[in-house]
């Protein structure tokens, strides 16, 4: 029915009337869209957790250098006391060289310590995002160690609740089942309202004759597809069960952090009081000690034996401590203690 010379110019305009894949395919797009901002909730809690323990580091590190400095300050005495004695004639020569060895063994840990400081600091600042050498200001914090003693079964709740994870994980189940009503849906025909205006003939002219209006209703059913459309539906239909294991599976993984993190926390906890103990015990040797060494009634190995013992507590309490509010840490990350707010059901940037 085509003439030779012909054109045909019309605006068409298709309106869904019932096609069941649309409100579930948008319901698929729309648990997808509220799942990356689970996601990005978080890798902030897990970058902000990454971020306080790399503060946690520098602050060690500058304590346990202070802590060395001390014990430098105490050698250089110690080996003024010493070459004094051994001018009055009160000891021999080894025990100025012991106490010289001694001095430059404890120079070396601090120079450790500060180079541990740096490394520290540098890593802290690559996850901020800014220059590796910027300056970075710690605290005095031996009087945070203090905390109460939480119960697990309400930490577990309290996890299970607010884990950007879980959310993330329940919405990745919302859009696979969603993804199963699409491909259902496939197998049900679909009827759109169509309207159809324009004009034809042999040449670009408007009026009767040539303009055209039409309106229809499509009726669209795929009858055989050798069995494409059931094979995606078992693919989609797997899918969501994958889903739903996984979201079992990382319930029971979020559990068992928090029984964990709880776990390594009471047991630092019980640590910090005997490291206290410890600690205090070596100081009151030292200065008997000292008293000795002053008054040459004490060889150098005995004195030496003190002074170890002195740092070696006190270095063990600061890693103690240290290692409480780290632990502390990974139980706020665990039970998503501070999750951030939700904007009308979607997580706040």
């Amino acid at each position: 029915f085509l003439q030779e010379r012909e054109q045909d110019t019309r605006f068409t305009l298709r309106q869904p009337v019932f096609a069941p894949a649309i409100p579930a395919a948008l319901r698929a797009q729309r648990a997808q869209y509220v799942g990356s901002g689970f996601a990005r909730v978080a890798l902030a809690r897990r970058l902000k957790r990454d971020i306080t323990l790399a503060w946690l580091d520098i602050v060690r590190a500058d304590k346990t250098a202070s802590i060395l400095e001390s014990s430098v300050k105490l050698l250089q005495e110690n080996l003024r006391v010493n070459e004094s004695l051994l001018r009055n004639g009160k000891i021999t020569e080894d025990q100025v060289l012991r106490a010289r060895a001694e001095q430059l063994s404890v120079d070396q840990q601090l120079g450790y310590a500060r180079n541990l400081r740096v490394q520290a600091s540098s890593y802290l600042n690559f996850l901020l995002n800014r220059p590796l050498d910027t300056a970075i200001e710690t605290i005095d914090i031996n009087g945070e160690t203090t905390r109460a003693t939480p119960d697990l079964a309400m930490l577990r709740s309290a996890a299970l609740a607010a884990r950007p994870e879980l959310e993330l994980a329940s919405k990745t189940i919302d859009a696979a089942q969603a993804q199963v009503a699409v491909a259902r849906s496939a197998l049900w025909p679909t009827v759109s309202l169509g309207v159809d205006a324009g004009i034809q003939g042999p040449n670009y002219q408007t009026g009767a004759g040539r303009n055209f209006n039409t309106v229809s209703l499509l009726l669209n059913w795929q009858l055989i597809d050798g069995g494409g459309r059931n094979a995606e539906l078992r693919g989609a239909r797997a899918g969501a069960h994958q889903a739903q294991i996984r979201y079992d599976e990382l319930t029971l993984q979020v559990q068992l952090e928090v029984q964990q993190a709880l776990d390594r926390l009471n047991t630092t906890a019980s640590a910090v009081t005997t490291a206290m103990a410890r600690a205090d015990a070596a100081r009151a040797g030292f200065r008997i000690a000292s008293r000795k060494r002053d008054e040459g009634v004490i060889n150098q190995v005995e004195f030496m034996d003190a002074r170890n013992t002195l740092t070696s507590g006190e270095l063990n309490l600061n890693l103690t401590r240290f290692e409480l509010l780290a632990r502390q840490a990974e139980l706020d990350y665990a039970t998503a203690a501070g999750t951030l707010p939700l904007d009308n059901g979607v997580p706040a940037p």
